[in-house]
């Protein structure tokens, strides 16, 4: 099979397409060509809008002659970019060649859902997907992996400012240095995002200065979650969160208190609800001294494999082989 995969430039978006289309390559012959499709919100919206007035075609220029010689028989992608750059490979393709196409969306598009083949979503999205077609997954996509862990090795990732957590530098240091501290003969591997604020960035290297067992890290991220005995991770990164419950070892997430409730924060709060995450208890006992203590996760945990289900479910519902 012939798969066209189009990239917004997200990692976090290409990181979960990436992962199902290598599940899927385990069980079927795929051959995966990749089209960089990074465009700013004023493009996006204008491309909407004339899809939406053109009736569902709007490119049929050389790009659908090209691809159609590729033999292209599955068009995939995540965030609402290439959403339409997606459904207009796919009609121009449809309509000069008369050719069957998919069309596949990973994670829930804001219009044009009914013109999808297949709509690939997190279970807390459901209720935007009322009678369309949909399979579901968990959380997010990530690589699995059950191998043993170097219980030498501990692992911090570190979100940043965002629209669902209070990102307390300050608080958030204390937690490292307390965790750093009660674990000293593991040598921890700090990762900073994007996000962090450089506030954050001078903290832990300074932190990182006065031990050799405290490394800032900027490559090699997965393979680091893998081998990690404890993980310890920001609320505010989702994906991260998955990432390393897609691993063996302990998921532990930081203290933060949240800035309103939304799915996101649901979906944290039932993963400590069920204890498939440990946490970091964090209270003030009086001004200046607080007291900090981790709640381990159930050892009994499974490590997720949501991309192992949903490649499945997708070579069932769209009979692939």
């Amino acid at each position: 099979m012939n798969i066209l995969w189009i990239k917004d430039g997200k990692l976090g978006h290409e990181k979960q397409v990436k992962v199902l289309l290598d599940e899927l390559s385990k069980t079927i012959e795929i051959k995966v060509y990749e089209e960089e499709y990074v465009i700013g919100p004023l493009q996006r919206y204008s491309e909407i809008l004339t899809y939406a007035m053109n009736g569902g075609v709007y490119d049929q220029d050389l790009t659908n002659l090209k691809y159609h010689k590729k033999n292209i028989q599955l068009i995939i992608g995540a965030g609402s970019n290439v959403y339409p750059r997606i459904l207009s490979i796919k009609d121009g393709i449809r309509s000069q060649y008369i050719k069957d196409i998919l069309a596949v969306s990973i994670l829930v598009p804001n219009y044009f859902k009914t013109h999808f083949d297949l709509i690939c979503a997190p279970k807390h999205d459901r209720h935007k997907l009322s009678g369309h077609e949909a399979v579901y997954f968990e959380g997010s996509l990530a690589k699995v992996s059950t191998g043993a862990v170097d219980e030498n090795v501990g692992l911090i990732a570190i979100g940043g400012k965002n629209k669902h957590y209070l990102f307390n530098v300050n608080k958030i240091m204390e937690q490292i240095e307390f965790v750093t501290s009660i674990y000293p003969n593991k040598t921890w591997h700090i990762f900073p995002s994007r996000r962090t604020p450089h506030k954050m960035i001078q903290a832990i290297e300074k932190l990182a200065q006065s031990s050799k067992k405290i490394i800032i890290s900027e490559g090699g991220f997965d393979e680091m979650l893998s081998k990690a005995s404890i993980k310890i991770i920001t609320q505010d990164s989702m994906n991260m969160v998955y990432e390393s419950l897609s691993t063996k070892g302990s998921t532990i997430l930081f203290n933060m208190k949240y800035l309103r409730k939304n799915k996101v924060i649901k979906q944290m709060n039932e993963l400590l609800h069920n204890k498939q995450v440990g946490y970091i208890e964090y209270n003030e006992m009086v001004k200046g001294l607080n007291k900090i203590k981790i709640h381990m996760q159930n050892p009994h945990h499974e490590v997720f494999a949501e991309v192992e289900k949903l490649a499945y479910k997708i070579k069932n519902k769209l009979n692939l082989s």
